[in-house]
């Protein structure tokens, strides 16, 4: 009868063991399917700067954006698109391709609490919460050469929408 007993306490406890380490593999398969997915998105307005393309990126902001430098809350409605894209961030007259980005540039991707550490001065002022997600596409590879004259030109935030798309919330 013990030893029943005893078995059927082993087969419990490995089962649940088995049952929390796949959990936890789980978690961390669903943290890197997020940060593929956001880094698909970004990299998808990158290339719409370089392919000239700023109609696409006007159509992932969200209807109120902030101002990545000031703070200040934009509504789509005051801003027209061509507005905005005639500000574009990127100069696609560099003679620089989005192949020469992706050879030079490798995007920094943190959610709201890792970029609340690595950045506390901008976390002060963007305010990001959960479901944010950070795209420093400004971060060069270690062999990489600086192509942009305007570091900050391709960050911003990006957070899932009611419909669970992404958008554009800080720019």
């Amino acid at each position: 009868m013990t030893k029943q007993i005893l078995t059927i306490f082993m087969v419990l406890f490995l089962g649940l063991n088995a049952f929390s380490q796949r959990g936890s593999s789980l978690n961390s398969t669903n943290a890197v399917n997020v940060t593929e997915e956001v880094n698909k998105f970004g990299l998808s307005i990158v290339k719409a700067y370089f392919d000239n393309q700023c109609n696409f990126v006007y159509s992932k902001l969200a209807n109120e954006w902030t101002d990545f430098n000031s703070g200040t809350k934009i509504s789509k409605n005051s801003v027209p698109q061509s507005t905005f894209c005639a500000d574009s961030p990127i100069m696609t007259d560099l003679g620089f391709s989005f192949s020469d980005y992706l050879n030079h540039y490798q995007p920094e991707i943190l959610n709201n609490l890792q970029f609340a550490q690595k950045y506390p001065r901008l976390q002060t002022l963007l305010q990001l919460r959960s479901g944010d997600f950070y795209f420093g596409g400004d971060i060069q590879k270690p062999n990489g050469s600086q192509i942009f004259h305007t570091p900050t030109a391709i960050r911003f935030v990006i957070r899932k929408n009611a419909r669970n798309v992404f958008e554009i919330t800080k720019i």
